[in-house]
């Protein structure tokens, strides 16, 4: 089993929550970094030596927030009525287990069963539909632990299945703080900033202000982006496939990526033998955006690891894709200057 990959996916780390995440990112790498600072909105800067001095500021960056809830409402019955903060869409919330504040309390997402729903009735529920039950008698008892503001946790366990398959909360994008924590262990060929950035499942934030610390001229984001390799007659673009290796994408609706980079990350894979795919749609966005148009401006590239179920209590991603996503960004870097 991955021990490293199973932990990280296993703390909590809602967006402006990413403390655990970060104490534990901090653990794996305060050995093998020059410099490191953590700023005032959280981000950890950290700063290796490679080989040679890097001709432009080189930066590598992956967020440790995971898309989450936020309690806006207790009610009298000690229910509590909840917000998205991110991108998480009503219809996978029901029945789900989830933890609520600093002090991790229990909690299950509930909804009218359907044996009370009129036939008129029966549709996806809405979010203001929704409520969370943490065993409340009623509001008093519920304030006794819970505060309007707590941030609302997926609660799943980390479990490697199938053909090298890992079913996790947070892959997106705890593979891609992995991915940059096994790479500061390394030799690098250049010097290079490691960003593990904060709140961007809610606008990039921590993206925003790290690019106007670090300032790059070159930023490579290490993202989870949507697998639809599914099986459905709607579905005839599956965007990228688990186990298809590394995804490079060539635009989406943050940013369009430099077109040198992107046919670089191509070469590099093809000679070293790593499989790897583009995006087949200009869908979702990230951090690149934001690094992008940062000072007199960056260029960007993304390179991710595909994940089925993205932004929900599970997704599904493949070790090898993981492995191979760490193999790409190494080859990169030895070739970029």
């Amino acid at each position: 089993m991955n021990k490293e990959l199973s932990y990280l996916t296993s703390l909590f780390g809602a967006s402006g929550s990413e403390g655990d995440v970060r104490q534990a990112v901090l653990n794996e790498i305060k050995e093998h970094c020059d410099r490191i600072e953590t700023d005032r909105l959280g981000n950890i800067i950290a700063f290796k030596r490679g080989s040679m001095e890097s001709p432009v500021p080189l930066m590598l960056c992956a967020h440790m927030d995971e898309v989450a809830l936020m309690v806006t409402h207790i009610d009298s019955d000690g229910y509590l009525k909840f917000s998205a903060a991110g991108g998480v869409d009503p219809r996978i919330l029901p029945g789900k287990h989830v933890v609520i504040g600093r002090h991790k309390l229990h909690g299950v997402i509930g909804v009218l069963a359907p044996h009370l729903v009129r036939a008129e009735e029966e549709k996806a529920p809405r979010m203001e539909e929704l409520f969370i039950d943490i065993g409340a008698q009623n509001r008093e008892e519920a304030e006794q632990n819970v505060s309007v503001g707590d941030m609302v946790g997926f609660d799943s366990d980390y479990q490697e299945f199938g053909a090298g398959l890992v079913r996790a909360k947070a892959l997106d994008d705890r593979a891609g703080c992995y991915i940059l924590i096994e790479l500061i262990k390394k030799e690098l060929p250049f010097d290079a900033y490691f960003v593990f950035t904060v709140m961007e499942e809610i606008g990039c934030l921590g993206a925003k202000t790290a690019a106007y610390s670090v300032q790059p001229q070159i930023a490579l984001v290490i993202e989870g982006t949507t697998a639809g390799d599914i099986h459905t007659e709607k579905n005839e673009t599956p965007v990228c496939s688990i186990g298809a290796g590394p995804v490079i994408s060539f635009m989406d609706h943050s940013a369009i990526y430099d077109r040198a980079l992107y046919r670089l990350a191509l070469e590099a894979a093809g000679e070293a033998h790593i499989p790897v795919q583009t995006k087949e749609a200009v869908a979702g966005g990230n951090e690149s955006g934001t690094i992008q148009g940062t000072w007199g401006g960056c260029r960007v590239l993304a390179v991710s690891v595909p994940c089925r179920y993205i932004h929900s209590p599970v997704s599904v991603a493949s070790l090898r894709d993981i492995e191979n996503t760490e193999k790409l960004v190494h080859a990169i870097l030895k070739r970029l200057f």
